[in-house]
C-alpha cells in the first residue's frame, strides 16, 4: 500500500515538478501525495478524517498544524539551510529536518523513511519472543548478503529493533557498507567470553558492549571480524550460544548472514531459526544444488529439526523474463521472486544494491506476506500508529 504524504510548502513551482517526478517514476507505486500551497485549505486538510503517514512542509505550514494537529503523525520541516540539518527551528520539537532542495530520488526517499516511523509497534503489541532468522544459499553469487542487508535495512526503517549477524567465514558485507563507527571489541573476544563463562555459576558475559550501530543499515552489528582462523574455528556450540543470547537481548529479529551450509555454523542457524530464506537464482545449477541440500536435511537422522521444510520460505534473486513459464522443482515453491538490477552492473555497484527503491519495494512486499505473521501488528493492523 502507497505511503500517504503530505506536502505543505509556500511555493506552487516546487510542488509541480515533485508531483511529475512520483507520477513518472516507480515512486508512483510507493507514494501518494497530497499537496497545498495555501496555508487556509492545508489547515482545513488536516483537520479531516484522512490521517496521513507524514507531513513534510516549511515550518510556517508545520507550525500551524502542531497547534491543534496530530502529534502521533511523523513529521518533518523542509529546511533551506543545509547546517539545519537535525536540528530544531524555532519552537518546533519533536520532527525531523529535510533538505528542502535536493536530488528528488533522495528526497523521496527521506519522505519514506520518515512515514514508516509510523508503523512501530507499540510496546504493547503483541510479541512472543525474538525472529531469528537465517538466510543462506546452497552456491555462490546468489546475492544472499544483498538480501540479507536489505532485509535488515526495510525492518530497521519501520522501526523494529533488528541485530545483523554475519557468519561467514570472510564477512562480505564490508563490501556494501562502511565500518561501523566506536571502539567495541569484536566477535571474536565475545566467543572468547562465551566459552570461558560455559559451566561457571555466574554468567557475566555482557553482550551489549560488543553491539555497534551501523547507521547505514538502520541496525545493530558486530565489529566484523579480521582472523579468518576465528571464525573457522567456531563451534556449532558456539554459534547456538551466540544465538540464544542475542534472542534474549530484546530484538525485534536477528538476521542471520551464513557462509557455506557445510559449515557448523550454518547448521547451527538451521537448526536455531525460526524462519529460514533459501536464496537461489534460476538457473539449472542453483535448482539442483538446493533440491539435493533439501533432500538431504529434511532426511530422517539427518540430525535437521522436523520442522525445517515449514519454517523455509524460497527467493529467486536476480530474475529477468526468461524465466517466465517456467515451473519450480518439486518441494519448492517460489515465495518471493527478486528482480534483475542492471544498475548493479555499474561500478560502485556496492552502495546501489542498498539503495534500489524497486528491489526494496520487492523485499517490504516480502515483509508484508512473511515476516508479519511472525511479528504480528508491524505492517498492517492493529498498533499501526504509536
Amino acid at each position: 500500500m502507497a505511503a500517504r504524504i503530505v506536502l505543505a510548502v509556500r511555493e506552487s513551482q516546487y510542488i509541480e515538478p515533485v508531483l511529475q517526478y512520483v507520477h513518472h517514476s516507480e515512486y508512483g507505486d510507493m507514494l501518494r501525495i497530497s499537496a497545498f500551497s495555501k496555508m487556509a485549505a492545508f489547515v482545513e486538510f488536516m483537520k479531516g478524517d484522512e490521517i496521513p503517514d507524514a507531513v513534510v512542509g516549511d515550518a510556517s505550514f508545520i507550525e500551524a498544524w502542531l497547534v491543534e494537529g496530530r502529534t502521533t503523525v511523523p513529521w518533518a520541516v523542509l529546511s533551506e539551510d543545509v547546517g539545519y540539518s537535525g536540528k530544531s527551528i524555532g519552537g518546533l520539537a519533536g520532527g525531523v529536518m529535510i533538505a528542502k532542495y535536493q536530488a528528488l530520488p533522495s528526497l523521496l526517499e527521506s519522505m519514506l523513511q520518515l512515514c514508516e516511523i509510523s508503523r512501530v509497534r507499540t510496546a504493547s503489541s503483541v510479541k512472543e519472543e525474538t525472529l531469528v532468522l537465517g538466510v543462506v544459499s546452497c552456491s555462490g553469487s546468489n546475492g544472499k548478503t544483498t538480501i540479507a542487508l536489505n532485509l535488515a535495512k526495510q525492518l530497521g526503517g519501520i522501526g523494529l529493533s533488528v541485530f545483523y549477524l554475519n557468519l561467514e567465514s570472510v564477512d562480505s558485507s564490508g563490501l556494501f557498507l562502511r565500518p561501523p563507527t566506536g571502539n567495541a571489541p569484536g566477535l571474536e573476544r565475545l566467543l572468547y567470553e562465551i566459552q570461558a563463562s560455559r559451566g561457571k555459576e555466574a554468567d557475566e558475559v555482557d553482550l551489549g558492549r560488543y553491539v555497534l550501530r551501523h547507521e547505514a543499515l538502520l541496525s545493530d552489528a558486530f565489529r566484523p571480524v579480521g582472523n579468518v582462523k576465528e571464525m573457522l574455528q567456531m563451534t556449532k556450540r558456539d554459534t547456538l550460544d551466540l544465538l540464544e543470547r542475542l534472542a534474549a537481548g530484546g530484538y525485534d529479529v536477528v538476521i542471520v548472514d551464513t557462509g557455506s551450509l557445510e559449515e557448523e555454523r550454518a547448521e547451527a542457524v538451521l537448526q536455531r531459526c525460526g524462519m529460514l530464506l533459501w536464496v537461489l537464482k534460476h538457473d539449472d545449477i542453483s535448482l539442483h544444488k538446493t533440491v539435493r541440500w533439501l533432500s538431504h536435511c529434511t532426511a530422517p537422522h539427518s540430525g535437521m529439526p522436523a520442522n525445517l521444510l515449514d519454517k523455509s520460505r524460497f527467493v529467486v534473486n536476480l530474475a529477468t523474463n526468461s524465466m517466465e513459464g517456467r515451473l519450480p522443482p518439486e518441494g519448492i515453491t517460489f515465495d518471493c521472486i527478486l528482480p534483475f538490477i542492471p544498475s548493479w552492473a555499474l561500478q560502485h555497484r556496492e552502495e546501489l544494491c542498498l539503495n534500489s527503491p524497486q528491489f526494496q519495494r520487492e523485499i517490504l512486499e516480502f515483509c508484508k506476506a512473511f515476516i508479519e505473521p511472525a511479528l504480528p501488528l508491524v505492517f498492517t493492523g492493529k498498533g499501526q500508529y504509536e
